[in-house]
């Protein structure tokens, strides 16, 4: 079965995007195999219906989704990145905290 497969220019495009794209139909030629195991082509063919492909098309909401993701990365990133700078890390001795505690359970 040969296929061709292509990325469709700019310049392909049909003015109306919205409708989509028409592919023709296919063409099935059955084969006789009832002779000596070949193949021989039947006259007769079968065609299939036309198929209409919907298309991708971009609409203005992109950009604005392009723009919030980027805004929310570098918002995730510079927080995190101002969060650890920004922090001061102690060391917390348990066993000195139990005691403490203890004390002033008791007092």
């Amino acid at each position: 079965m040969d296929v061709t497969k292509a990325f469709l220019r700019y310049t392909e495009h049909q003015p109306d995007a919205q409708r989509g794209w028409d592919l023709p139909p296919a063409i099935f030629t059955p084969l006789d195999t009832s002779k000596d195991l070949t193949a021989h082509p039947v006259n007769g063919r079968i065609y299939t219906s036309t198929l209409l492909v919907d298309l991708a098309t971009p609409d203005f909401s992109m950009p604005y989704n392009v723009i919030i993701f980027s805004c929310s990365l570098i918002a995730f990133v510079f927080g995190s990145i101002f969060n650890v700078l920004s922090r001061k890390f102690l060391v917390v001795d348990i066993a000195s905290d139990k005691a403490q505690a203890t004390q002033i359970c008791t007092s």
